[in-house]
């Protein structure tokens, strides 16, 4: 999704696979986050990516709209692109993502 001048993309898995969350297990390296996924407490996630000033941006959003929590998602990328993931119920990763899209369009 293309966002007013800012090219960020925004996707949103929900009931998510225990594939997915390996993957995301192995990403992420924020131990908050880990142990939630560890225990089987992740069914939605958010995955914005973009440059990093637009990400940070996206995650103090995603934060401060809605009870999530943000983490960095690893990887290896030769454009510097950076992902986040937002981990939350259905609902608050939703009003999240939405927010990001709604404050994107204003710029």
């Amino acid at each position: 999704m293309i966002l007013g001048d800012y090219k960020m993309n925004i996707q949103f898995i929900d009931k998510i696979s225990n594939g997915t969350l390996r993957i995301l297990y192995r990403r992420v390296t924020d131990n908050k986050v880990k142990e939630i996924i560890a225990q089987d407490k992740v069914t939605t996630v958010g995955i914005c990516d973009g440059n990093i000033a637009d990400v940070l941006v996206a995650s103090d959003i995603a934060e401060k709209s809605s009870n999530v929590i943000v983490s960095e998602i690893s990887g290896v990328c030769p454009q510097h692109i950076v992902c986040i993931g937002i981990f939350g119920n259905t609902a608050a990763v939703k009003t999240a993502l939405n927010s990001i899209k709604e404050q994107f369009k204003k710029n």
